[in-house]
């Protein structure tokens, strides 16, 4: 492989561990004798500026080490580029990369950076702002919320159960009305998720049958039940089976249109970026991203 290479890193992703990933990353593409340049980002404004200024600097690909919040800034930073986007995942969940079947070992990673092909994936835009995975309002975004300022130093799982048994017990679900392309649902509800990607929440699989090359969000929409009912639900997420609870309603749609009967939280790969209402636009094959070889 002959791209440029130019490499983000992230270094509070998992409460600085990222930075050991990198050190495991550099000795990898140092043994490889594969050329490369790099930066620490300063803040989050910086990983996308850095991005952006690589893609204009012609690096064909640029990779991002941290985690869906870090890639997320980076293809919103290259999208519309010639700019390829690579994933050595180093955050706390790293859903997207599960989604792909990108490996959590860096050598790995590193491996299918290099030795990977190229595919065209889509990208949704929340009111204008790009998001590469899973945008979700309601429980799920104040759970988001409690895990970033409370649980950031456990792994993706632990810290959003921890903060999800806080927010189960005070959270109400809220009547939303959600516009897609064949029509209009209205219900009270725990949460919705719109999804590019399968996983969410440090490996919950949220939407099992997302495509992220389809030009379609999958939504995922839980309405009200009782808690308990709610409580003995939540494990099936993890394999997908929830969705053939009666509960749980999916749709598809290439807009989808949220308001709500008061203002919910919204986050966006897992990080608080907004709140209701809100339009998301799913754009078809807008970026160009490394994975396995076949």
């Amino acid at each position: 492989m002959t791209d440029r290479l130019f490499i983000i890193i992230n270094p509070s992703a998992k409460s600085g561990k990222a930075l050991q990933v990198w050190g495991a990353v550099q000795k990898y593409l140092d043994a490889e004798g594969f050329a490369y340049e790099f930066a620490l980002s300063k803040d989050e404004n910086d990983v996308e500026n850095l991005a952006r200024n690589a893609a204009a600097q012609g690096r064909v690909l640029v990779a991002g080490v941290g985690g869906d919040g870090t890639l997320q800034r980076i293809a919103a930073g290259i999208a519309g580029t010639e700019a390829v986007l690579g994933i050595i995942p180093a955050g706390t969940g790293n859903d997207f990369a599960r989604t792909l079947q990108i490996p959590l070992v860096p050598e790995a990673a590193c491996a299918v950076l290099l030795h990977g092909r190229t595919v065209r994936l889509d990208l949704g835009t929340c009111n204008g702002k790009y998001f590469l995975n899973v945008l979700g309002t309601g429980l799920d975004a104040e759970v988001a919320a409690e895990a970033n300022r409370r649980y950031k130093r456990f792994s993706g799982t632990l810290g959003y159960l921890l903060a999800l048994v806080r927010q189960l017990f005070v959270y109400k679900p809220c009547p939303v009305q959600i516009k897609l392309d064949e029509g209009q649902v209205s219900a009270d509800v725990w949460l919705v998720a719109v999804a590019n990607g399968c996983y969410y929440g440090g490996g919950m699989k949220v939407a099992p049958d997302a495509n992220p090359q389809d030009g379609l969000a999958d939504v995922i929409v839980v309405t009200r039940i009782s808690r308990l009912k709610f409580l003995r639900l939540f494990p099936r997420v993890y394999s997908g089976r929830h969705v053939t609870h009666p509960a749980v309603k999916v749709f598809r749609s290439s807009v989808v249109e949220i308001t709500a009967g008061k203002n919910l939280a919204v986050q966006t790969d897992g990080e608080i970026t907004g709140s209701t209402p809100f339009t998301v636009k799913m754009e078809h094959h807008a970026i160009a991203l490394r994975v396995a070889a076949e």
